[in-house]
């Protein structure tokens, strides 16, 4: 059977897939089937067959196959391959609303291509070939139009609500002049730095003083942790060639940061970051790139040491597979997804993990402090 994926959290409900099927997870009962998203992709049906799906996983590893996000009033996306699914019942039935690029891979976008913005539900495609990168729009979830259009970068990796200003933010990449961090103002996207790995991220966590990222990077020297103070961010009206500002790195980790939460304790904010075990090379870095496999690493940093104390929370191997022992076979990258209950715990998703693949751990703030400080995480 599929390992579980997070989707997302609301209204106390903790929504996941297992493969093509759409639930909900609780701690008294587990992982409660709803109904079965239809996607057509190949490759998500063979991972969704038992007997296919076992093999494929001992060969390669699990691949993440669907997304999931709520939108509210029991409404429900999905996304697979290139199909975009709506659905007005948590679940149990579920329409074709939209077309992705035809590049898009397995689970058609990334985990944090989806936010809800001024009554309005946004998407950010993921083409990995020659189409535009778009963002697009809906009012229902049903009915979707382009907002923003965009020939400068290969895609947007996420596009995210700052609780603080009210503005919508997104992320570009993959190459130094396509990797940006920025705005949409009066529905165009404005960056406010990129032009180098140090601007590629997956998911930003804002506090009340600032904006922090990890890089998306698995061929840079070092692979920083940065925070941008809310005083440095440029005004909507400044030229970002001449006002770039400059992130102050807090710590380092050794893998590509993918997932961000920020979590508000009785004491203090806490920014939560996991990283993800990738395989191969990276396709837009130098012809040799890539740091091998490394643990997937949840790590959480406190506001009150300036997000500079960085304590991990969960190291697991990436999935021991065929892949791993014979060069030539592909392999599946490993995560964890996070996301936060309504009593302000932490959620962490592992997938395609030696350990916790598809469970789900629940971790309270009070804890995160009793954890391990390793050298890797770097005060400055």
């Amino acid at each position: 059977m599929p390992g579980m994926k997070l989707g997302g959290v609301e209204d106390g409900v903790v929504h996941v897939t297992r493969g093509l099927a759409a639930g909900r997870w609780s701690r008294r009962r587990g992982f409660e089937r709803v109904g079965s998203v239809p996607g057509s992709d190949v490759v998500a049906r063979f991972f969704d067959t038992p007997a296919i799906g076992r093999l494929l996983s001992r060969i390669i590893g699990s691949v993440t196959t669907a997304n999931l996000w709520p939108i509210g009033g029991g409404r429900l996306l999905a996304t697979i391959g290139n199909e975009l699914f709506f659905s007005v019942d948590q679940g149990r039935s579920w329409s074709l609303v939209h077309t992705l690029p035809e590049s898009s891979g397995p689970m058609g976008v990334l985990p944090t291509a989806v936010c809800q913005h001024e009554d309005r539900v946004y998407l950010a495609e993921y083409p990995l070939g020659d189409e535009t990168a778009r963002v697009i729009v809906s009012d229902d979830g049903r009915r979707w139009s382009t907002y923003v259009s965009n020939s400068d970068v290969r895609h947007f990796h996420g596009l995210f609500h700052d609780p603080y200003t009210g503005s919508l933010w997104g992320a570009t990449g993959d190459t130094n002049e396509e990797s940006t961090i920025g705005r949409f103002i009066d529905g165009e996207y404005h960056p406010v730095g990129g032009g180098c790995q140090t601007w590629r991220a997956v998911d930003l966590a804002f506090t009340p003083d600032a904006v922090l990222w990890g890089m998306d990077c698995s061929y840079a020297p070092r692979i920083d942790i940065l925070r941008l103070s809310r005083d440095d961010i440029p005004s909507e009206s400044a030229d970002p060639l001449v006002d770039q500002p400059t992130p102050e790195p807090v710590g380092a980790v050794d893998a590509p940061v993918f997932y961000a939460e920020t979590i508000q304790s009785d004491r203090t904010t806490w920014v939560v970051f996991s990283t993800a075990s990738t395989t191969g090379t990276d396709s837009t870095g130098p012809e040799t790139n890539g740091i091998g496999p490394k643990p997937v690493r949840v790590i959480a940093a406190s506001r009150q040491s300036g997000f500079k104390r960085w304590h991990q929370l969960v190291a697991v191997e990436r999935s021991a597979t065929l892949g791993t022992v014979i060069p030539a076979v592909p392999t599946a990258n490993a995560y964890a997804f996070l996301d936060t209950t309504p009593d302000g715990d932490l959620l962490i998703n592992p997938f395609n993990t030696r350990r916790n693949h598809g469970k789900m751990i629940v971790r309270s703030p009070s804890s995160f402090e009793e954890e391990q400080r390793l050298s890797i995480y770097v005060d400055k």
